[in-house]
């Protein structure tokens, strides 16, 4: 995992409303592992990063690409099919 990824699921998940223990209750770990994701001190696996975005109710995709979170902003160019036009 990388830095930018451990900070955007904090970022997501402050955004979301949750705590540290609330996140750890959903994802049915402990709050020292979500900590330990956010500083980037563990590793984090494909099934993993898939339900915090659904926990945080963010494409998957925001929290693994700098260019896809910076243009997250202005969703008025994606399509109907998810593509940009």
């Amino acid at each position: 995992m990388s830095e930018f990824t451990a900070k955007k699921l904090k970022e997501a998940r402050m955004k979301a409303g949750f705590t540290q223990d609330e996140a750890a209750d959903l994802m049915k770990t402990t709050k020292r592992a979500i900590s330990q994701i956010e500083a980037d001190k563990r590793a984090l696996s494909a099934d993993e990063l898939a339900q915090f975005s659904r926990i945080y109710n963010v494409d998957v995709r925001e929290l693994l690409f700098v260019e896809f979170s910076e243009g997250a902003a202005d969703n008025s160019e994606l399509s109907s099919n998810g593509r940009i036009s």
